[in-house]
């Protein structure tokens, strides 16, 4: 599915989606294809977060990297709908003031755009 940006900002946006790729673009700059596990945000793409680790322990250093990126929003890429896991790391998320919205792919995509067309600041755990 092809999305598009229909506010100029001067974030890196989500351009398209579809089985196991994004492809995302920054102001002046090439659009780029995301084949691999990651955390995307408006600044950028970085190493992904291990979630489901924070599911079985408490990892504190995790949960400082997280609340580093100072987000509105944070959205985990998730087919698998609410799972016991999910909600264990929900729940450990909420326990430090985070707030975890959990979706697929493709909702996750449009929604990481409208935010920022809002003026906010989200972040996308995207796992293919």
């Amino acid at each position: 599915m092809k999305i598009s940006q229909e506010a100029v900002t001067d974030a890196l946006v989500i351009k398209s989606y579809g089985d196991g790729f994004l492809l995302i673009q920054a102001p002046n700059q090439p659009q780029q294809r995301i084949t691999h596990n990651c955390t995307l945000s408006p600044e950028g793409v970085f190493d992904t977060f291990d979630l489901k680790t924070l599911a079985e322990k408490q990892s504190n250093t995790l949960i400082e990297k997280i609340k580093a990126f100072n987000a509105d929003v944070i959205i985990m890429v998730n087919d698998e709908g609410i799972t016991p896991q999910v909600l264990q790391i929900t729940t450990k998320l909420a326990e430090h003031g985070i707030s975890l919205e959990t979706m697929s792919l493709g909702a996750a995509c449009r929604t990481y755009n409208l935010l920022l067309n809002e003026g906010r600041k989200p972040i996308v755990l995207v796992s293919f």
